[in-house]
């Protein structure tokens, strides 16, 4: 992963592209998914929709793991 592409998704715990793609890796199918694998908890909430599409995009990316399922 190139440093260009760690976004932070979630300010309020400081929650990057590198950290919702380890949760994803460990089974995290949603935002909140991530926020409990990141030991963290909403708290404004206007990071879900990215989360949840970076999620999406994780799993697209991954073919292999949908038919593995």
């Amino acid at each position: 992963m190139r440093r260009t592409d760690l976004v932070i998704h979630c300010i309020c715990n400081n929650i990057n592209t590198r950290a919702v793609e380890a949760a994803a890796s460990q089974g995290a199918e949603t935002a909140a998914c991530v926020q409990r694998a990141c030991g963290t908890r909403f708290q404004c909430g206007q990071c879900r929709s990215d989360i949840d599409a970076r999620l999406q995009s994780w799993r697209k990316s991954r073919p292999m793991l949908d038919a593995a399922e």
